[in-house]
């Protein structure tokens, strides 16, 4: 009993940390953003890509024309922006 509880508890303690571990990112130029809704969409090279964001606050200083970078997670079909820094020139 012991042994299967401590296999169940690390294999919660894998899962948890590989979740984290899959955040992705991506960089290009704002094309529009509404605070409103939490919306972003970057250009990123030749591709639109919207992002729905965790915190509307994450977009409240970024304009088009910005250029970012997102880090993001996947939820079924919506990438959720979870960080946005403006790139250095």
């Amino acid at each position: 009993m012991k042994a299967a509880m401590s296999f169940l508890m690390i294999a919660f303690m894998l899962v948890t940390f590989i979740g984290v571990a899959v955040a992705e990112e991506m960089s290009g130029e704002v094309t529009a953003v509404d605070t409103m809704k939490g919306t972003l969409t970057i250009k990123s090279e030749t591709v639109d890509v919207g992002f729905d964001c965790e915190k509307g606050s994450l977009v409240k200083d970024v304009k088009v024309g910005d250029k970012v970078t997102v880090e993001y997670k996947e939820e079924g079909d919506k990438k959720i922006a979870t960080k946005v820094t403006p790139m250095k020139e």
